[in-house]
């Protein structure tokens, strides 16, 4: 199953020892970037839709939250980083990490 990633679940803690420990994150079902979206709001609450321009996403804690932070998702695919804006039927493998984070590109 794809993992997913975000500032809820960070990839990257601090340990108690101060050393950057790679995290667990959010395992999530789904074959495509979408079907994964909706996965993670049936376990989380959290909702992830498309933004107004063409390639970042609105993050709501709920659906009901009128609050949103902008995030730019990105796949980890091996040494890969792939951008698919919001192309929702993007296939995803099940190694897949899944990355809502900073606007990067």
């Amino acid at each position: 199953m794809p993992t997913f990633y975000s500032h809820d679940f960070p990839q990257y803690t601090i340990s108690d020892a101060l050393k950057l420990v790679e995290a667990k994150g959010i395992e999530l079902m789904g074959n495509t970037l979408g079907e994964l979206l909706i996965d993670l709001e049936s376990k989380t609450g959290i909702c992830v839709i498309p933004h107004d321009a063409p390639k970042y996403f609105r993050y709501f804690e709920t659906r009901q939250s009128f609050d949103f932070v902008l995030v730019d998702i990105h796949i980890v695919r091996g040494d890969e980083v792939i951008c698919p804006k919001q192309d929702l039927n993007f296939l995803l493998l099940p190694t897949d990490k899944v990355d809502a984070g900073m606007l990067a590109c």
